[in-house]
């Protein structure tokens, strides 16, 4: 086909990406990126990320006070969702979640 200057008229299919909506309301910015806090509890950060237990995927989400970097709260369960989040805001001591 080169040779003779054909091309074919068959297309590849094209991975479309599909958007889902999100969650786009303005929120102060507060912190202004200054991590160095004078005090402690001030400002506390949470990580979510995921770990393989045997033949499965379970999540970890930590709660990290940027004072002096140290993990104050977790949790651990095998879904990502709201219930993880509110387990590991919870479990850090001194603070409630109503």
């Amino acid at each position: 086909m080169k040779e003779n200057g054909l091309v074919s008229n068959d297309t590849v299919k094209q991975y479309k990406v599909h958007k889902t909506p999100v969650n786009e309301s303005r929120t102060e910015n507060v912190v202004a990126r200054d991590f160095d806090n004078p005090s402690y509890s001030e400002v506390v950060v949470s990580d979510l990320t995921y770990v393989r237990v045997g033949n499965n995927w379970n999540y970890i989400c930590l709660m990290l006070d940027l004072h002096n970097r140290e993990i104050i709260g977790y949790a651990a369960g095998k879904k990502k969702d709201a219930a993880l989040v509110l387990k590991a805001f919870s479990s850090v001591i001194g603070r409630s979640v109503a």
